[in-house]
């Protein structure tokens, strides 16, 4: 794919479109940039690094001439394909990919693992490349999760294993894109307000097999009723995974508490399903499908066996932030929708008082408040759906909630009403747009709060 010359626009200045254009300027492009947000929105430093990288930059609208003009779109994850200059791309016949598509054109190795999902794609992601990192040296672990693909490219090798975690949105534009191992980890309602239908967001997932050839695997679970539904439609050579033994060719099973995987014609024990270090149900699953990704590169079970003993898990994921007074705080600022949100629920026994609630991404709360009725002591509620779920959970009784402002009254009336051995737990069952810039952030203010308390009380 030569690029020299060729007038590109960039659709999105976020970290994936600011990437993606400091790549194609070292291809010889000429980059065009847009973005929806107006100018004196975007930080400093990012305005300054687009007004460096970019050879015309639009904000807030982009005329139709400047599309007319471009042999290549490059669109950020973050922007739906509904957008005017993507249509209008689209109708002039004009290629629009993602940065994964772009990032994957010009890669030297195709021994590419990418992992997608509802939720536990960024635990799984990490424990993969943890696994891979103690048998192979060349190991990158990117994607949605910490550097853009593209980042990583220039500077890898033909003997590169790249381990991406990969979101529905960028599977969206993708043509060419095929890992050696694709894998879904579970399909649940979620993005519903960029997909519109079930129907529409499962495609989505799907796409992340449909290159994939007889030389390369899918993995997919068995628990989960919609990727079970999708074996026979997956590509290549399947891999299942599962709490429970079935009858495949390849999988990795639980058996009697222990942990096995059964791959080319080869059954072994691996571990008791407790010695894995992670706590809950939900990261059993995602250490099955870990070791799944990681059996088509010939690992072996006793390295596989020390990752799983040892690995602690990733930030912003049930993390554990600090005891006082004997309560314990844990940052769970991922749980970015129901499904994710009730696997933290599930992990504890101890009582809990949560801390829920952000942008509204279309889902229904109705399942999510019956659990929270039955687990939760008492609920503190912010940001645009607070409404929202408080109304659910009238429906059903329950009435310890509370609705506030910020994130920092959440924790200071959380820790006011909480008693030892309580859990205190930020798991928002929704994105963080509507107050944060990303969950990272919403993650990181909420331990800041919490450690205000040790030294001031709030």
């Amino acid at each position: 794919m030569d690029l020299k010359g060729k007038n590109v626009l960039v659709v999105g200045l976020g970290r994936s479109g600011l990437a993606s254009a400091r790549f194609l300027k070292k291809q010889g492009a000429f980059v065009i940039g847009f973005d929806e947000k107006a100018e004196d929105q975007f930080k400093k430093e990012d305005r300054n690094c687009a007004q460096e990288l970019l050879d015309e930059i639009y904000y807030c609208e982009i005329p139709d001439e400047a599309v007319d003009k471009v042999q290549l779109v490059v669109v950020s994850p973050g922007v739906p394909l509904s957008k005017r200059p993507l249509v209008l791309a689209h109708k002039k016949g004009i290629e629009v990919i993602g940065e994964i598509e772009l990032a994957y054109r010009f890669c030297k190795s195709k021994n590419i693992v990418a992992i997608t999902g509802t939720n536990g794609k960024t635990t799984t992601t990490t424990l993969v490349g943890e696994i891979l990192k103690k048998q192979y040296k060349d190991v990158v672990v990117c994607g949605n999760i910490g550097l853009p693909f593209i980042d990583t490219i220039e500077t890898s090798s033909e003997n590169t294993i790249f381990v991406l975690e990969v979101s529905s949105f960028q599977l969206e534009t993708i043509k060419y894109f095929k890992p050696k191992v694709g894998c879904i980890l579970n399909i649940t309602p979620d993005h519903l307000n960029r997909h519109m239908t079930m129907e529409n967001y499962i495609k989505a997932k799907m796409r992340i097999f449909e290159n994939i050839d007889e030389m390369g695997y899918t993995v997919l679970n068995y628990d989960n009723n919609i990727t079970r539904d999708l074996i026979g439609l997956a590509k290549g050579n399947v891999i299942v995974f599962s709490k429970n033994k079935s009858q495949f060719k390849n999988m990795v099973f639980v058996e009697k508490d222990t942990i096995y995987f059964t791959f080319e014609g080869k059954t072994q024990e691996i571990m008791k399903k407790d010695e894995i270090f992670i706590p809950g149900e939900h990261n059993l699953e995602n250490a099955l499908a870990a070791i799944s990704c990681t059996l088509p590169f010939g690992i072996e079970k006793d390295t596989i066996e020390q990752v799983l003993k040892t690995f602690r898990g990733v930030e912003h994921r049930i993390e554990f932030v600090a005891e006082i007074n004997g309560i314990k705080f844990y940052n769970d600022s991922k749980g970015t929708n129901t499904d994710a949100a009730e696997k933290a629920l599930r992990a504890f026994e101890s009582p809990i008082i949560l801390i829920a609630g952000g942008y509204d991404k279309g889902e229904s709360f109705e399942k999510f408040a019956s659990l929270v009725a039955k687990k939760v002591k008492k609920v503190f509620l912010l940001g645009q759906t607070k409404h929202k779920i408080a109304s659910e959970l009238e429906k059903i009784g329950y009435k310890n909630f509370e609705l506030v402002s910020t994130l920092k009254e959440a924790v200071r009336k959380s820790f006011e009403c909480a008693q030892n051995g309580d859990i205190v737990l930020l798991s928002p069952a929704c994105a963080s747009w509507d107050m944060f810039e990303n969950y990272e952030q919403r993650g990181r203010m909420f331990k800041e709060y919490v450690n205000e308390l040790l030294t001031t009380g709030m």
